[in-house]
Parts: C-alpha cells; structure tokens; sequence
C-alpha cells in the first residue's frame, strides 16, 4: 500500500456493518452501494462470523475518506432486505465501539417512524458512533433502540432536547443505557404486568387504570397493538406485592359473561426469558406434531414461480384433505431506474401436510416427477417426497460420511440419474467451444439426491436443508496443485453452486440441467485464469448467466 493510501487509512476510510441479513450475498450489497461503486476498493462479506441470530457483518473500503463519509451520511439506516442497516466507521480500538458512557437508550419510537428519520433526529447533536433500531423478522420497530456517540456532551445534549418530546404520534424517552447487571430486578421484585384479551369496555387505558389501581398505586400505565391490531397493555405499580395481587385476584377471569376471552395477566418477563419460555414451548410442541403428522408431511421441490398457496392447496387437495400448505419465499433486493427494489420472491420449494398417511402416497403417486396441472409450460417437473426431520437427516448424512471413510473399497454404488446431459453439439460462444460436462455432480447434489430417494422408502416428517460444507470461495493455492482437468472440475464445483444460488436463477427457476449448461459453458474458456476470475466476481458471473440464458433461448 502506497503512502497516500495508508493516509487515507488513517481518516478512516473504512466502514463497517455488523448486522447485514443472514440470505445477503455480495452483489446484493454491490448494488446497494453502486453510486459508489467507482470510489470503492473492496466489499467483503465475512460469512465464517455468524453472530447468535445468524446476522452477517462486512467492511467496505474506500478510496477516499470523504466519500466514506458520504456514503455513510447518505445511506446509513436505509433498509436492505427489509433490514435497516446501521453503517459505521471501522474501529481499529473496540473501547471506543463499546463506550457505554455516551450510549443511549430510546423509548416510544412509534411504528410509522422510518429508521432514517431516527438517526437523522439524533445525529443533530453529535457524531454518531452506531445508532440501532430494534426490529422483528418482519422489519417492524420494537418501540426501542440505542444511540451511541462518540462525546459524552452529544449524549447530554440529546437526552436535553429529545426526552419526553413528542415524535409523530408518540412521546420519546431518552436516558444513559444501563449494563444487564446495573438494572436487573429480582424476579420478587417484578412490579410489571403483561395484560391481553382486553374486552372492549377496557380498550381505553384511562378505564383499564381504573380496573388495577385498586391493587395499589400506578407508576406507569400505556396501551399497545401488536401485529394483529390486538390490544395489550403494560401496568407498572410502585410495589411488587401488588402486582402479584393483581395477576393472583384477575388472571384468566372473565370480568363480563359477555366476554369471549378471560384476561391474560401475567408478570412481565424479560425477552431474554421469553425467548427461553417461547423456544422450549415451540421445541415441545413441533415434537407433537412431527409425532402427529409423521409421514403426513409432504415436501415439494421444483414449484412454479407463479404459483400461489391458494393455488397449490387447490392442486394437492384433489387427492385428499389438505390442512396446510407453505412456499417458502425470500426478499430480492435490486436496482430498477437507479431506486433499490425489493421484490418477494420463491425459493422454488413448499410443504404440503395431509390430515393422513394414505392422501399423502397417493400425492407422491399423482404428482412426483411431473408437471403440476395447469402448469404444463412449466420448465421442469416438481419432485415430491416425505419430509425428513432435521436431526435424522444429519444423522443420515453422517452415517454415510462414515460408511466412505471406513469402507472406502466396498461403499455402496448409488444410481445417480445423468444431471449433465451433453448438449448434441458444441455451443459457438465467447466462452469458448471446447463445451464439457462436469464429471460429476457437486457432492451437494449427490447428497440431496441420495436423501430423497431416502425419503420416499423411510418416510418422516419435518422441513429438509441443504448442507454444504464447501468454502465460499475457491483457493489459488489449492487450484495450484492441481494438473488442468481437475483445476476445471474443482472450479466447476465453486461455478456450480454460485450460478444456483444466483438471483437471476431463482427468478428463472432454472433447473439443474441449465444451470449445468451454463458452468459447462464458463469451463470451455481455454484459460484457467479467466475461469478463475469469473468464479470469485459476481459482476462476472452475472454477465455470463445472461448470456448463457440468451444462447440457450430462455427469457
């Protein structure tokens, strides 16, 4: 690195995102930074650093520290992916990240605020170290979030102006933020309530007040909706022992007989807690219904983009009853007219669950390996099978690792249907005319094939995940010891994967025989660096995906 670059270094040209979604690629965050995209040296993805809720984090490097810090004033807390993210300086001092004596904690963000709105109210006061606004899976505000600053004056300033203000509809509170430690209550000493199944004579808070202040004297009272517009509501009084009185005196009664619903109180937990309660209640209650519903789960691979679930459940219930039916769908960030988009797409597969085993084989009868009715244009067949739990697909997927690491001369041979079908002849092309097949399909692919055949004989239920183990990227070094044939075979593997994965695959549905033609066709080129560079550039990668669709005459 040139002198003026390690300057540069110096005014911070760094940025840094801690929490990007868990489905982002590399593109994706290319095009998220495109207006940059001549004033950037570097976007790495670091995917081997998943945080406990599976989030990923990334630095972007500069040229120049002023765009930095143009970049990061102009797109920070903007969403991608449905997830607002919250762009910092990289921080070579983690003290200086983790300064809690300028770190605030904010209440009442109300849920028709945007993220930006809340960073652009607080940087006003001060350069902002990181500013979070706490989420659910669905992009929604929790109603609380964290400001951190660089000066403790910032902070001040803001706590000054901005507590017990009013913001849109709401009124914020602004205080220091507290460790875990500095303000956990013993569990006697929990003076708060959780109230739901409100009757409406009690949907006002003021009428719900007069209800519990019997028990003793109110601190705090507010009424909230949750994500089906249901009432909730969080008493707080000034004792603990009347909050217990409270939950013992008017829990699980019903306070008219006209009321459909007794009322919930409970003392209000912690998330932490709730989170523990939620788990082994979820863990608990799948174990029951795998139980319940085994070999009644059915899962479907190969659906039709246009397909609906409406549309799905009409198709399987003409075997028999339906009770549920799922296509699983993801977030697909792009650009259109220089605006990001977000579109809610497919993944290509779905779950189908009969009330009984009998309609479920007669489904995998009807439907396996064809074309679904009024989808015959559909480029491929679906496959359908029995579902296979998570765990014994793991230990199913173990069991034969070890039957190829210890029988290597006597592992049994599976039928593996031909994936790479050539085409009748060479393709003329500027990927070359030297046109192959892989020898084989990714391992990955063997395994998916071997489980589902599995899954048809044994039969279980429960959603199945593909498990790959390979790295992101291939290795200079490794593909420098290897003779030409297996340098094409091993980068094969990388190609293969990559263009499966790629969004332009996804919103095509391209099965595996396109996607095969495709990586055949980028493994014709003459030169392994070339190949080599394709493989580790999405922008590349991309290019030839559109051309290989182009000279295979798919739209």
């Amino acid at each position: 690195m040139n002198t003026n670059s390690f300057d540069n270094l110096k005014k911070k040209n760094i940025l840094f995102i801690s929490e990007l979604p868990e489905n982002i690629n590399k593109s994706e965050l290319e095009n998220f930074f495109a207006d940059y995209k001549q004033d950037i040296y570097n976007i790495q993805i670091d995917s081997n650093h998943k945080r406990h809720d599976n989030t990923k984090r990334a630095t972007i490097i500069f040229k120049e520290h002023e765009k930095a810090a143009e970049a990061r004033n102009n797109l920070n807390m903007k969403k991608l992916k449905g997830k607002a993210l919250n762009i910092m300086w990289h921080e070579t001092d983690n003290s200086v990240r983790y300064n809690n004596k300028a770190n605030l904690f904010v209440k009442g963000i109300p849920a028709n605020a945007q993220p930006r709105q809340i960073y652009e109210l607080f940087a006003k006061y001060g350069e902002i170290i990181s500013c979070k606004i706490c989420e659910n899976e669905d992009g929604d505000f929790l109603g609380y979030g964290y400001i951190n600053y660089y000066n403790l004056d910032s902070a001040n300033n803001a706590i000054q102006n901005l507590n017990n203000t009013k913001f849109l509809d709401s009124t914020l509170e602004v205080e220091h933020f507290q460790r875990k430690n500095e303000r956990l209550q013993a569990p006697e000493e929990n003076c708060s309530l959780y109230i739901k199944n409100i009757p409406e004579k009690y949907a006002k808070i003021e009428e719900l007040k007069k209800l519990f202040s019997k028990f003793g004297t109110i601190k705090f009272s507010k009424m909230f909706k949750d994500d089906s517009n249901r009432d909730f509501a969080i008493i707080i009084f000034s004792e603990a022992g009347n909050a217990r009185k409270a939950k013992e005196e008017l829990n699980d009664k019903k306070l008219n007989e006209s009321d459909e619903l007794p009322l919930y109180v409970d003392l209000l937990q912690k998330k932490s807690e709730r989170k523990r309660i939620l788990a082994n209640k979820i863990t608990e209650n799948n174990n029951k219904l795998n139980q319940e519903n085994k070999n009644c789960n059915l899962y479907v691979k190969n659906l039709p983009r246009e397909l609906t679930e409406e549309k799905m459940k009409e198709i399987f219930s003409k075997v028999g009853e339906v009770k549920s039916v799922k296509k699983d769908k993801y977030i697909l960030q792009t650009k259109e007219n220089g605006k990001d988009v977000e579109y809610v797409e497919s993944r290509g597969f779905g779950y189908v669950c009969y009330t009984n085993e009998e309609d479920a084989k007669k489904a995998i009868e009807e439907f396996n390996e064809k074309k679904l009715p009024g989808f015959e244009t559909s480029p491929i067949p679906v496959l359908v099978s029995i579902f296979m739990p998570k765990n014994e697909r793991k230990q199913f997927l173990s069991k034969l690792q070890e039957q190829e690491n210890n029988f290597p001369m006597n592992q049994p041979q599976y039928p593996y249907p031909m994936l790479y079908p050539m085409p009748p002849r060479p393709i003329p092309n500027r990927f070359g005319n030297n046109y192959k097949k892989p020898k084989y399909p990714p391992k990955q692919i063997q395994q998916n094939q071997i489980i589902n055949q599995h899954n048809i004989n044994q039969g279980s239920s429960e959603e199945t995940k593909q498990i790959n183990n390979n790295s992101d990227e291939p290795s200079m070094e490794k593909l420098k010891t290897l003779n030409p044939e297996e340098q094409k075979d091993y980068l094969g593997e990388f190609l293969f994967k990559k263009i499966e994965q790629h969004p332009i695959a996804q919103s095509h549905n391209l099965d595996v025989d396109t996607i095969s033609k495709i990586t055949g066709m980028i493994l014709g080129i003459e030169s392994i660096e070339e190949i080599y560079g394709i493989t580790i550039n999405n922008d590349n990668i991309t290019a030839r995906i559109k051309e290989g669709l182009e000279l295979l005459g798919i739209q």
